[in-house]
């Protein structure tokens, strides 16, 4: 990510507390909101700043003969943790704690189901060098 993009983002994170601290007293509600549309539209930065480097992994992919299914496992766990913990940190953000554990779970879920091809190769792999 690009130090102009970080310095940005701390700024906007910095003035986003001090307005939640301010609305703690009297409206929560509009603090917890404030606290969401950043994290989201943070998130879209850090994508945004991902995507370049995800090309470059991938022509690097490319270049050594690996299997593809190593890089899309990767990928898409890396894009089921942020947004597992985007969901768990709002949750627990607006005093749902139950919510986060449950998001948390989900992602945990989702992360087993996308490797499970691999697993399963690397079982195939033990197999076939025991026999």
């Amino acid at each position: 990510m690009a130090g102009d993009k970080l310095i940005i983002i701390a700024g906007v994170c910095i003035f986003a507390a001090v307005m939640c601290r301010v609305f703690d007293s009297t409206a929560k509600e509009y603090g917890v909101l404030i606290k969401t549309a950043l994290a989201v539209g943070i998130a879209a930065v850090v994508i945004d700043c991902l995507v370049p480097m995800i090309g470059r992994i991938e022509d690097m992919y490319g270049r050594i003969s690996a299997d593809e299914a190593y890089l899309t496992v990767m990928l898409k766990g890396l894009g089921i943790c942020y947004l597992t913990q985007l969901a768990s940190d709002i949750c627990r953000d607006s005093g749902e704690g139950t919510l986060a554990v449950q998001a948390e779970m989900a992602g945990k879920t989702a992360l087993l189901l996308i490797s499970l091809p691999l697993f399963e190769k690397t079982a195939q792999l033990a197999l076939e060098l025991i026999y």
